[in-house]
């Protein structure tokens, strides 16, 4: 992701300046299966709350049978996950009333998809795929060509400090293409693994560095270089555009996916949560205990850390949602600082 202005002095983006998060980040941030991730944060929980409680010597048995804060922390608890289940629900419904319309407005959408391709294959070779991760690799392929396109037309500028610019930007541009298609073709090629594996392309920047050669040197230029610079940046936008629109489309499915998620945790929790109530006003606890754990400390961690866990998951969603809201906010033009 962008740490640097990652520009020359030309204004030619430089990639390499770029730092790229360690692979375990990136894992937690995005690659991830969101569900894996909530597992490991909920056995973290759980191993920090017996560690404290240990080290603490916290008597977890003078707290259940002495006071109620356990018993008022569960109900928090169990309160909070009914209404936070709604309220995470109600926001799916939201999201999908937004596909309710007329009929005109169902085809308007097609035929706008259909002319976005349209344009994208008179650039290129063939009709593009339909499937997300194919038609994505369909776009890289064509900016890849128009780039190797240009880099190879540069021989023809006479003036030396022209075509080494012309060529940085080429190369520039071919290097992030190949970086996102290599993590593509690693992938399942889901829309989700398509939208993550873009969002360290700073396409602005190579925008407006190839509009600046062109406005500033481009009376220098040959015609053929003119008009590969003209089509470069014709590409990188449709590129621009594809990634905007497959990040909303991405947005929607994972908020389905979180309330999906969500509705079939969400009464297994709420069952078991009640359980632990009465069982707590009862004084039931299993009689068994591992590697001499206080039994009372032992079982009230695992149940909070149950009912925890439609919290976790959520923020497991958040943490991959809000990151590429982060890096793909949508800047047009202009570079996301």
């Amino acid at each position: 992701m962008p740490e640097s202005d990652g520009t020359d002095g030309t204004g030619a983006a430089t990639g390499g300046s770029r730092t790229r998060p360690k692979e375990a980040v990136r894992w937690v941030l995005l690659t991830g299966s969101r569900r894996l991730l909530a597992v490991l944060l909920l056995v973290t929980i759980l191993l920090s709350l017996v560690t404290i409680g240990t080290v603490w010597e916290l008597e977890m048995q003078t707290l259940v049978d002495e006071t109620r804060a356990v018993q008022t922390l569960f109900n928090t608890l169990l309160g909070g996950i009914i209404l936070f289940v709604s309220v995470v629900l109600s926001i799916n419904t939201a999201v999908i009333s937004d596909e309710f319309g007329p009929l005109e407005t169902k085809q308007s959408h097609v035929e706008e998809s259909i002319e976005f391709q349209t344009e994208l294959e008179g650039m290129g070779t063939g009709i593009s795929p339909a499937g997300f991760g194919d038609f994505y690799l369909f776009v890289l392929e064509t900016l890849d060509e128009e780039a190797d396109t240009l880099r190879r037309e540069a021989k023809s500028i006479l003036d030396e400090g022209d075509r080494g610019d012309v060529v940085a930007i080429a190369e520039d541009v071919q290097e992030e293409v190949a970086l996102i298609e290599e993590r593509i073709q690693s992938s399942d090629r889901s829309l989700s693994a398509v939208v993550v594996a873009g969002l360290d392309y700073d396409y602005a920047r190579h925008i407006n560095a190839v509009r600046r050669l062109r406005a500033t040197r481009g009376d220098r230029f040959p015609e053929p270089v003119r008009q590969t610079l003209d089509d470069l940046i014709s590409v990188l936008t449709i590129f621009a555009s594809g990634r905007e629109y497959f990040t909303t489309l991405y947005y929607k499915r994972e908020v389905r996916a979180l309330s999906g998620d969500l509705l079939v945790l969400s009464l297994p929790v709420i069952v078991f949560t009640s359980f632990v109530l009465l069982a707590i006003d009862a004084g039931l606890f299993p009689s068994f205990t591992v590697f001499d754990i206080q039994r009372r400390l032992l079982y009230v961690s695992i149940a909070f850390v149950v009912a925890l866990s439609p919290y976790v998951l959520l923020s497991a969603y958040m943490v991959r949602i809000l990151t590429v809201s982060k890096h793909s906010l949508d800047p047009g033009g202009f570079t996301a600082e």
